[in-house]
């Protein structure tokens, strides 16, 4: 009901959807798109700023990763249903779960699962999210973005350690971000969760990387001698579903 509104709350939402539908914009265009004053309109952009959802640079006001801005990968709507046979041909071949997974922002989203065909698996399902630094998923998109787009990811996470393995170190992590970039695929040995492991392979479109291609398991089943293996046919697998999207 209206008598409930908060005038000054609609307000802040109504300028971060501006944000959201529009390039970083200056203070006097947000002014005269939502016909607000300027002492409101900077007062509301401050204050979101200061929360974290706005950021400022030379005069440009965007949203920050907070609220999704920035730098989010969208993968191609064709890329699931594409992505299913040579998933179902790689799973039945290997017995493992595999998953298709795009950037949203610091997180990476799973958007396709098909389930191997060992009883004793991972079991995960579409819309599962975590933080890019913590998945296989998540390190071998952002070590195939470009710099820029890359920097604007790793300096908005916080890195959260799940385990004795996860990377809580900047520099370390951008060090690994490099060695990924140049073997062309990740691997979680164990840094989301105790037991479990994952290979990942980036998934290109017109020759920009928008999602990846992961395989889990067991860490007990999916050791460390089978990764060389296992990734070459990942590989195989990404190329396949690059190919595919760039008919």
């Amino acid at each position: 009901m209206k008598q409930y509104e908060s005038a000054t709350l609609k307000k802040g939402l109504s300028i971060l959807e501006a944000l959201r539908q529009s390039e970083p914009m200056k203070l006097t265009d947000i002014m005269r798109l939502l016909g607000l004053n300027k002492s409101t309109t900077f007062r509301l952009l401050y204050t979101l700023e200061v929360a974290g959802y706005v950021k400022k640079e030379e005069h440009l006001y965007s949203l920050t990763e907070k609220v999704g801005g920035g730098t989010t990968a969208s993968a191609n709507p064709r890329l699931d249903w594409i992505a299913v046979p040579p998933l179902n041909q790689l799973s039945q071949e290997v017995g493992e779960t595999l998953y298709i997974g795009i950037l949203n922002g610091i997180n990476v989203v799973t958007t396709q699962v098909v389930e191997g065909t060992h009883s004793m698996r991972i079991h995960s399902k579409v819309g599962d999210y975590a933080y890019v630094h913590l998945s296989a998923f998540g390190k071998v998109i952002l070590a195939h973005l470009d710099e820029g787009k890359r920097e604007t990811v790793l300096n908005n996470i916080t890195l959260q350690k799940n385990t004795k393995n996860t990377f809580a170190d900047l520099h370390l992590l951008r060090e690994h971000l490099k060695v990924i970039r140049q073997q062309g695929y990740a691997i979680d040995d164990e840094e989301t969760e105790i037991g479990l492991r994952c290979i990942a392979a980036p998934i290109f479109h017109k020759g920009e990387a928008i999602a990846a291609v992961a395989l889990s398991g067991p860490s007990a089943r999916l050791t460390k001698k089978k990764d060389r293996a296992l990734s070459k046919k990942l590989l195989a697998c990404s190329v396949q579903i690059s190919s595919l999207l760039d008919k």
